[in-house]
């Protein structure tokens, strides 16, 4: 942890060094998940060509690369520098709400660099965030993604204590923030068709809007050039009386893949987002 937490005081720049290492390494001499990466490309883009689908792979070993170095970062980087490097393009459609005392839910996926969007946000916006994270088997990594996410202020909130820190946080203005695109178990999901493919998504978080009755918004965000990103609002639903749960969650995954095919090489196509298969009766026919 303390050689962790010297590596992220270099500057930036040395860190994109090392960046370009780990991207070299982790593609051509480990390939690390190269096989779940070419498949989750190839039946995601079919109809691109096997040039234009390594191609997207080869940037987003790049991507990860970036992420990695740049998430370590956040235990050093200013606030300052931070605000500089991620610009908020409609800031207004979320502060609305939150400077009425109205707090909000906001769904975001795994694009761009999801850790930074949420230390970014927060510090721009100026209110209460409360991350909610899934927890990691290996303690000490844990541990340090806690320490990541909770610098400039988030209250990480573990999924299995949502429930409790809605109550016990009821009276505090905040953005209830989720990375809503993970992998849930088959017979707990909501089953939609995504880039192509049956996909479980969670229910979790319609079931936070549904309770509370905060507006939802989703939250997208694009690398303008290395170190650099641009992110933006859109409500969801402002009236969940009028909004389904199963709406709720299809507007989200079609704004997550609508996002996908703009930038390919910036979501996480690591992760084995495929591997359930869809049970015989699933959420989405019972919801």
């Amino acid at each position: 942890m303390y050689l962790l937490e010297l590596f992220a005081k270099l500057p930036l720049w040395i860190l994109y060094g090392v960046a370009d290492i780990i991207r070299f390494l982790a593609y051509y001499v480990i390939r690390y998940r190269r096989d779940v990466v070419e498949k989750n490309l190839r039946l995601s883009f079919p109809d691109k060509t096997e040039k234009e689908r390594e191609q997207i792979a080869k940037n987003f070993y790049r991507n990860l690369a970036d992420i990695a170095v740049e998430s370590l970062k956040l235990l050093s980087i200013s606030k300052k520098d931070l605000q500089k490097r991620i610009r908020i393009t409609n800031q207004e459609i979320a502060t609305n709400y939150l400077k009425k005392g109205q707090s909000i839910v906001v769904m975001t996926s795994h694009l761009g660099n999801w850790e930074w969007l949420l230390a970014g946000n927060g510090v721009t916006l100026g209110f209460d965030v409360d991350a909610v994270y899934k927890e990691l088997t290996t303690a000490s990594f844990d541990q340090l993604m806690l320490k990541i996410r909770s610098r400039f202020g988030p209250h990480p909130v573990e999924m299995r204590q949502v429930a409790r820190e809605l109550v016990k946080r009821k009276n505090i203005t905040r953005i209830i923030a989720m990375v809503a695109d993970q992998t849930p178990f088959p017979e707990q999901a909501y089953w939609t068709t995504f880039l192509h493919q049956d996909t479980p998504f969670f229910t979790g978080v319609a079931g936070i809007a549904k309770r509370t009755n905060y507006p939802v918004l989703y939250t997208g965000m694009r690398r303008v050039k290395r170190g650099y990103y641009e992110t933006w609002f859109e409500v969801i639903s402002e009236d969940l009386s009028e909004t389904t749960s199963e709406q709720l969650i299809e507007d989200y995954v079609r704004k997550v893949e609508r996002d996908i095919q703009l930038y390919p090489d910036q979501w996480l196509w690591s992760h084995a987002r495929w591997k359930y298969k869809r049970p015989a009766l699933t959420k989405k026919e019972q919801i």
